[in-house]
C-alpha cells in the first residue's frame, strides 16, 4: 500500500532528526510513506517512560514486569513500583525504523556494548519461571567486527551503523523516483506508568499459611510431618530415595518472594524487615511469617517477663528479656521476641553504661519503652474479635470498657478510653442514650480492602451514613490520592442546616 506523496516539514521537531538523517531526505524533500510486507502481522507495544524510568535504563538498570495472568501488571525498579495502563488513540501512529532493521547491539554507559539478541537463538530451550542470567556484555570490536567498518549482510548493529549504510546504500527509490519510507507497523495504543503502593498482600498470605506461619513450639511439632499438596509451590523438599512421602519446608526463599511479589525489592525487603516476618536459621534462612494470635501471646509473655525481671515498662531491657524469653520452656525464639518488642514500643536509649547510644531501632539491646496505646489496643482488637455479641453490635460499652481494662496491666489500662477503638469498632448510640449504654459493633480497618474504591463499597455496605467522626478511621491517603480526594470521588454530603453535622453517603 501506498500513500499519497508528503512533503517533509521544513520546521521538523529536533526529536525526528535521526529520521531525516537515517533515510538521507534533503531539507523539502518528498517522499513516499509505504507500508511493509509484515505491516499487519507485526506487534510492536509501545511503553512511555518517564524521565525518571529513562534514567534507570540510560545508568544500565533493570525494569522488571510483575503480575500473573489474572492481576493487573506492574513494572518495577529496585526501588519503586509503577501501576501499568494502557491509553488507547484515536489516531493512526505508524512506526517506523532506519533502513535495514533495528540496531541489535545497545552501547552501556561503561562504553561496552550489550547484543540485544544474544539468547534469541535458545529462547525455546530456556525454563520460562527462571530469569535468565544478565548477557554477555562485548567489546567494540565484538560489535563493530575486526575492521571496524560495521559491513555486512545482517542488520545494523548499532544506530550509528545503520545511518551509515542508509547513506552508502541509499534508500529505495518507488516507481514515481521518490524515495520509499517503510512503516513496519502500527499502533492504536500505549502503556503509561505512574507510582503507586508495593502490591504485598498475597506476599503476606503466602506467609500466614501453614506451615510457613511460626506460631510456637507447640505448633512446630504438629507440623514436623506435613504431606506436600500437589499445588504447593514452595520449599517442598525432596522425595525419599525409596519413593516415600516429602515433606513441605518451612519458611520461603527471598528471591522466591522478590520474583512473585507485585513490588520493588527494596519494598520487599523493608517490609519483611518490618515484620510481621523473621529468618528463620533453623531452616535455611528462610523467610517465615509470625502467626498473630502468637505474637499477641509473646506480647503477653514479654511483659510478665519484664516485671519478672523487675523492670518498668518505661525501661525494658531488650537483651535481658530476650534472653530469658529463649529460656522459657517452651523457648520464644529471639526473632519473634525482638519484632514484638518493636511493634508495641519505642525506642528509649541505650542501656545504663552502654559505650555508645543509638535511636536505630534495627541495632540489638538497648531498652524500650512499652506503648500502653499500641498493646491496649492490640488487646481489645482480639477481645472484640472473639465476641459474638460485638459482632452483632449488641456489646455495651460499659461492660466492654471494664472487661478490656481489667485484662490489661496496671501500669497501661490508663489508656483504654472510648477514642482508642476507633478504626476497630463501630459505637452507636444505645436506647437509653447513655455512654454507656452505647452499643459496640466490631469492624476493623485492617480487614477492609486497600483500594479506596473497594473500601467504600465495604463501608457504605455496613451502614448507608456516616459522620466525619466516625469515617476518618476508615480512610487514609494513598500515594495518588489524598483523603479529600477520595471523599469527593466516592462520597455525597449532605447537610439541612449550616449548623448541622454533615452526613456522608454513597456517590
Amino acid at each position: 500500500a501506498r500513500s499519497e506523496p508528503g512533503e517533509m516539514d521544513d520546521d521538523t521537531p529536533q526529536g525526528y532528526g535521526w529520521f531525516a538523517e537515517a533515510h538521507n531526505l534533503q531539507e523539502g524533500e518528498k517522499a513516499n510513506v509505504v507500508l511493509g510486507e509484515d505491516f499487519h502481522t507485526n506487534e510492536v507495544e509501545l511503553l512511555n517512560l518517564n524521565d525518571e524510568l529513562l534514567k534507570v535504563i540510560e545508568d544500565g538498570g533493570e525494569l522488571m514486569f510483575k503480575g500473573g495472568p489474572d492481576d493487573e501488571a506492574v513494572l518495577c525498579t529496585e526501588r519503586t513500583t509503577y501501576a501499568v495502563t494502557r491509553v488507547e488513540t484515536s489516531n493512526t501512529l505508524l512506526l517506523f525504523q532506519p533502513p535495514g532493521g533495528l540496531p541489535t547491539k545497545v552501547r552501556l554507559p561503561d562504553g561496552t556494548v550489550d547484543d540485544i539478541d544474544a539468547d534469541a537463538d535458545d529462547h525455546d530451550d530456556r525454563d520460562p519461571t527462571v530469569t535468565p542470567l544478565p548477557k554477555r556484555r562485548k567489546t567494540d570490536d565484538d560489535a563493530t567486527g575486526a575492521d571496524g567498518d560495521g559491513d555486512g549482510d545482517g542488520p545494523p548493529s548499532t544506530p550509528a551503523e545503520a545511518i551509515n549504510r542508509a547513506v552508502k546504500d541509499g534508500v529505495p527509490l518507488g516507481e514515481d523516483g521518490l524515495k520509499d519510507i517503510v512503516s513496519f507497523a502500527q499502533a492504536s495504543s500505549h502503556l503509561e506508568v505512574v507510582k503507586c503502593e508495593p502490591r504485598l498482600g498475597p506476599m503476606w498470605e503466602r506467609l500466614r499459611q501453614r506451615p510457613h506461619a511460626y506460631a510456637g513450639p507447640e505448633r512446630e511439632a504438629e507440623e514436623e510431618e506435613v504431606p506436600v499438596g500437589d499445588d504447593e509451590k514452595n520449599g517442598a523438599a525432596d522425595a525419599d530415595a525409596d519413593g516415600g512421602d516429602r515433606t513441605r519446608a518451612r519458611g520461603i526463599e527471598e528471591e522466591d518472594l522478590v520474583e512473585n511479589t507485585q513490588a520493588s525489592r527494596a519494598e520487599i525487603v523493608h517490609a519483611l524487615a518490618a515484620g510481621p516476618a523473621f529468618r528463620d536459621p533453623t531452616n535455611g534462612d528462610r523467610w517465615r511469617g509470625i502467626d498473630e494470635a502468637y505474637a499477641d501471646h509473646v506480647l503477653d509473655l514479654l511483659l510478665v517477663t519484664a516485671k519478672t525481671l523487675g523492670m518498668s515498662l518505661d525501661a525494658v531491657d531488650e537483651a535481658a528479656v530476650t534472653t530469658a524469653m529463649a529460656k522459657d520452656d517452651p523457648p520464644t525464639p529471639a526473632p519473634v521476641t525482638r519484632f514484638v518488642l518493636r511493634e508495641y514500643a519505642e525506642h528509649a536509649g541505650a542501656h545504663p553504661g552502654s559505650a555508645e547510644e543509638s535511636a536505630e531501632e534495627s541495632l540489638p539491646g538497648g531498652l524500650w519503652k512499652i506503648d500502653a496505646k499500641k498493646v491496649c489496643r492490640a488487646k481489645a482488637s482480639r477481645m472484640l474479635e472473639g465476641s459474638k455479641a460485638a459482632a452483632a453490635g449488641r456489646l455495651r460499652l460499659g461492660d466492654f470498657l471494664a472487661d478490656w481494662s481489667g485484662r490489661c496491666d496496671e501500669e497501661l489500662r490508663s489508656a483504654c478510653t472510648r477514642d482508642l477503638l476507633k478504626g476497630l469498632a463501630l459505637i452507636e448510640k444505645g436506647a437509653s442514650g447513655r455512654d454507656e449504654d452505647a452499643l459496640v459493633r466490631v469492624f476493623r480497618d485492617v480487614d477492609l480492602p486497600k483500594q479506596p474504591r473497594d473500601r467504600f463499597r465495604a463501608i457504605f455496605a455496613l451502614k448507608p451514613r456516616w459522620q466525619m467522626d466516625e469515617l476518618d478511621a476508615y480512610v487514609a491517603a494513598t500515594s495518588d490520592e489524598t483523603v479529600e480526594a477520595q471523599l469527593l470521588k466516592y462520597t455525597r454530603v449532605s447537610q439541612p442546616t449550616t449548623d448541622a453535622v454533615p452526613v456522608y453517603s454513597k456517590r
